[in-house]
């Protein structure tokens, strides 16, 4: 594990279902990433696809194997680089995944597990649904992974953290809804309360990146962030607009951290598990 970790958040705006151009602009900021000496960069959710894809999810799905990837399994092995695709599994099921790549592959993947299907999202006509939150180990350190809806369960978070995660980086297309007093969309501050939320019931460091840009009449906000283990903001994106957010992260702090709060440990594994076993079977009656 990297003692300081130097992490780079590529908020971009996407061309949706041109995996070519996201391509493209994944490199270019991969490259700006590798000049400012970064260890690992992180794209929102569905970076290389755009967000609105409906039945186009069967044009731009891939398998690991796809000659696609290549450059990016390419630059992984100068950087570690988080970006989100359409997966094609080998049963031919497609997932909202987001990849983890280093030293030249496809190190590990998450599959979104809750898949918003209300309102204007309809991710569960598209898209299979994942089952897992597995915490895995990198060059960098443990890491996790969460996809949008997942970090509004904050089950999802205690799960990475007590499997060892010590960074958990969130990828999001956030919808911008609403406009408050401040002429910000409302539901900023509700993303932005989960955020320093999640850093502070999982002692973990986390790194929030969003998107920016429109499709179909949507607004993506941006405002990417990092946050510490005691829910400190450490570096903030601007709404609306492009950047790549770039910050130093110390795992020495998180160690002192979870020294003087000791939520993780204190944690009771078994009394969770037997209670949500009990409620699982009382639902299962009705």
């Amino acid at each position: 594990m990297k003692q300081k970790i130097k992490i780079a958040i590529a908020q971009i705006e996407t061309v949706l279902g041109n995996l070519d151009a996201n391509i493209s602009k994944h490199t270019e900021y991969i490259e700006r990433a590798i000049d400012a000496q970064c260890d690992v960069i992180q794209f929102p959710e569905l970076s290389l696809t755009g967000y609105s894809l409906k039945d186009a999810v069967y044009d731009v799905a891939l398998q690991d194997s796809d000659s696609k990837w290549d450059e990016l399994k390419k630059l992984s092995k100068h950087i570690s680089i988080v970006a989100g695709g359409v997966e094609l599994d080998k049963r031919y099921e497609i997932y909202n995944s987001l990849y983890y790549f280093e030293n030249g592959t496809i190190h590990s993947k998450h599959r979104k597990v809750y898949l918003p299907t209300y309102g204007l999202f309809e991710e569960k006509r598209y898209f299979s649904e994942g089952n897992r939150f597995k915490a895995f180990d990198s060059r960098l350190g443990k890491l996790g992974m969460l996809i949008c809806e997942d970090m509004w369960h904050p089950t999802s978070g205690i799960i990475l953290a007590q499997d060892g995660a010590s960074l958990i980086l969130v990828s999001s297309a956030g919808l911008a809804r609403g406009l408050g007093e401040d002429k910000q969309p409302e539901n900023v501050q509700d993303w932005e309360a989960l955020n320093r939320s999640l850093s502070i019931y999982t002692t973990s460091y986390m790194s929030f990146a969003n998107r920016v840009g429109s499709e179909d009449g949507l607004m993506f906000w941006g405002g990417s962030e990092v946050n510490d283990p005691y829910g400190r903001r450490m570096g903030k994106a601007a709404y609306f607009e492009e950047e790549l957010l770039i910050n130093t992260i110390d795992m020495l702090k998180l160690k002192h951290a979870r020294i003087n709060t000791t939520l993780l440990s204190d944690e009771k594994l078994t009394v969770i598990i037997e209670e949500l076993s009990r409620i699982h079977s009382d639902r299962k009656q009705y």
